[in-house]
């Protein structure tokens, strides 16, 4: 068996009046990121890390911050496409291990439901 293993990492910039989605759902947050998508950057450090186990390059490659048909663009369709890229090499995914750097809000308690939602695509 052949083991491959990336490293993803995303950051955004945090604004009031923004919404905040991580892992697929949406936290009630008074501040949100600030992005091209929908920003959520669990999703995003985990395709990251994904094409780069797969030699894919990255998320920014793939899916360019400068096309008009991504602005707005649910994270999962992402997470969904990034999956197929992989089958297409005839990759399988075995295990994700993710650390999200955040003070507030606390996530503890939503965290098996991100575990629901990204384990469908």
């Amino acid at each position: 068996m052949k083991i491959k293993v990336g490293f993803g990492y995303d950051v955004h910039k945090l604004r009031e009046g923004e919404e905040l989605v991580l892992g697929g759902i949406k936290i009630d947050h008074f501040k949100g990121t600030v992005a091209h998508s929908d920003g959520d950057v669990l999703i995003h450090a985990i395709c990251d890390a994904l094409l780069g186990a797969a030699n894919l390059r990255d998320i920014g490659y793939q899916f360019p911050d400068d096309k008009e048909s991504l602005k707005g663009i649910d994270s999962k369709i992402l997470l969904k496409e990034t999956n197929h890229l992989l089958k297409q090499k005839g990759y399988s995914i075995g295990n994700i291990d993710v650390s999200i750097a955040l003070q507030k809000p606390k996530l503890k308690e939503r965290i098996p439901e991100m575990q629901g939602i990204l384990g469908k695509y």
